[in-house]
């Protein structure tokens, strides 16, 4: 087994409702991290002293950090991220429950795939109360059924159309931050990161869920899995969902890769799936200002190219984009 070091990143605010079996879980695994860093946003309850608590009973390092003003999510993890000391970084969230031979099998993944930056593992999903809700992280996103795809190129054209990839599961080397760093304000941290890793190198699964996801109403976000007729509903009722802001948002993956093209070279094939990528918010950001016919004919323009299909939820955006 690898002898790297693992740094277990953790951002906390306000989570002393679960915080203490998760923190149970890190420190009941069968390979121990060598350090533990939190960074908390400002929490008024009792998690800092719940982080203290531990980190006094602990066998391994602790360090805490108390955030001045609240960076929310994507800036606390990069600020946890930065802090780092370890080869391999291990993000945590603050509700879910690891299983023991989570840390153990993420390092023996790094092991057998050198050439990945990234590693992610599924996850069993369960209720607030911790009762399973019957159905896995990849199943609720669609991963499982698509798992035989993510390979190569097709890595960054199934990330595309949207984030299959939980920051809980994942951990990378620390050696690719200075790719990932700074995260631009607007992205998640963990869209960014697997969206860098898989078009300048590979993210290698896990098909073993490693960890308990806790699905319950305070979380930041929720992944589930719809039936049909929920998916038509959220469709209709989201309206517009493509913005300027979003276009921009993938100008700058696409300048980050121009910026780190010395440490990490994007294959053509990849950028050019970017660069569709790009094309296809522009045309569907200008239909919000179209109306009537205008607008049904640029989603049909757009939809005759293919793109609704390879880089949104298809005939499902194009509902959106007609309403």
């Amino acid at each position: 087994m690898s002898n790297v070091r693992m740094s277990v990143a953790m951002c906390t605010y306000n989570g002393a409702q679960f915080l203490s079996e998760q923190l149970k879980s890190i420190a009941l695994q069968g390979r121990l991290p060598g350090e533990l860093v939190v960074c908390d946003d400002g929490s008024t309850d009792d998690t800092i002293s719940i982080l203290r608590a531990f980190a006094e009973r602990t066998s391994f390092l602790v360090r805490i950090f108390s955030n001045e003003d609240r960076l929310g999510p994507g800036k606390n993890f990069e600020k946890a991220i930065s802090l780092c000391d370890g080869d391999i970084i291990v993000f945590c969230d603050q509700d879910d429950v690891w299983r023991p031979q989570k840390l153990a099998k993420l390092a023996e993944t790094f092991d057998q795939c050198p050439d990945a930056v990234y590693v992610f593992s599924d996850a069993d999903i369960i209720e607030e109360d911790k009762q399973p809700a019957g159905q896995t992280m990849w199943d609720a996103v669609g991963l499982a059924r698509n798992l035989n795809r993510f390979s190569g190129v097709g890595q960054l054209r199934l990330l595309l159309k949207h984030n299959l990839i939980a920051g809980a599961s994942m951990a990378f080397r620390a050696s690719f931050r200075q790719v990932v760093l700074p995260i631009p304000v607007g992205w998640m941290h963990d869209y960014w990161i697997v969206l860098l890793g898989s078009a300048v190198s590979r993210g290698a699964p896990v098909a073993e869920p490693l960890y308990l996801y806790r699905r319950h109403a305070s979380q930041v976000c929720g992944w589930r899995k719809q039936t049909f007729g929920q998916d038509v509903q959220e469709s209709i009722a989201s309206g517009h969902d493509v913005s300027v802001k979003k276009v921009e948002q993938f100008r700058e993956i696409q300048r980050r890769l121009e910026e780190v093209r010395g440490l990490m070279k994007c294959p053509e094939d990849r950028l050019e799936l970017l660069r569709q990528k790009e094309t296809h918010l522009l045309k569907r950001a200008a239909l919000r200002s179209a109306r009537g016919l205008s607008r049904a004919m640029g989603v049909l323009t757009e939809a005759s190219t293919g793109r609704y299909q390879r880089f949104s939820n298809s005939w499902l955006s194009i509902v959106r984009d007609l309403k």
